[in-house]
């Protein structure tokens, strides 16, 4: 289907009640087409109406239809996705949308997480160990990192990371916070945190301790692990 054809169809969908003249509502469908055509500001603001709306979220697979169908490419629909719900993040601490819960918020972005978990299925290298390259700074991590093996995807961005594991329940809602501890004063490589509890102290985090950093990947020989850069 063309984008004007889908268009049209999001348009009969919202239809007109006889005698009421026309109804406008804001529509999954709308943010997705918004997420990919449209500036983050734009897109942002439509997912936290319809966020709001009370509106009956899709089902995955009727997501990934809609994204089958439009011809989304997975790495890129990903960072579009990203830089909307950065921007979402950035609008409600701004009090833009006061009257939408956390739970209620949460809820529609993951019913939305197809737009990363397609990456999933992205074929990475398979972990074998490598010599120590100690990576030394956080941002050399922002991007997206997938590993298939595992079916674990990281999305780092100026200090924070959206952790997609579906096995852990984990699927890109929020940006935690992350770093990249120092541990050489011990012989020991850095690990790279994240505070999924969002504790605030880092206690508990999602942890990867890493060997090496290299400009398309970085491996955990302790863990057995690798991700590829997308």
């Amino acid at each position: 289907m063309r984008m004007a054809a889908l268009l049209m169809a999001m348009i009969a969908l919202l239809g007109s009640p006889q005698g009421e003249g026309t109804v406008s509502e804001t529509t999954w469908e709308m943010v997705a087409v918004q997420v990919l055509e449209e500036t983050p500001e734009t897109a942002a603001r439509t997912l936290l109406d319809w966020a709001g709306s009370g509106q009956t979220i899709p089902e995955e697979d009727v997501v990934l239809a809609l994204l089958e169908e439009m011809e989304a490419e997975p790495a890129a629909s990903a960072v579009a996705f990203a830089a909307v719900l950065d921007r979402a993040d950035s609008l409600r601490k701004a009090g833009e949308a006061p009257e939408l819960g956390e739970e209620t918020y949460r809820a529609a972005v993951r019913s939305l997480s197809p737009f990363f978990t397609r990456l999933l299925g992205t074929e990475t290298t398979l972990w074998q160990e490598e010599p120590s390259a100690w990576p030394a700074d956080l941002a050399a991590f922002d991007g997206i990192w997938c590993d298939s093996t595992l079916q674990e995807l990281l999305i780092f961005q100026s200090g924070t990371c959206r952790v997609v594991i579906p096995y852990l329940d984990y699927y890109g809602e929020t940006a935690f916070s992350a770093r990249l501890r120092d541990r050489g004063g011990m012989g020991w490589c850095p690990s790279l945190e994240i505070d999924i509890h969002e504790s605030g102290d880092f206690s508990g985090p999602l942890t990867y301790y890493v060997s090496g950093l290299a400009e398309d990947h970085f491996w955990c020989n302790t863990q057995g692990q690798r991700f590829d850069r997308l």
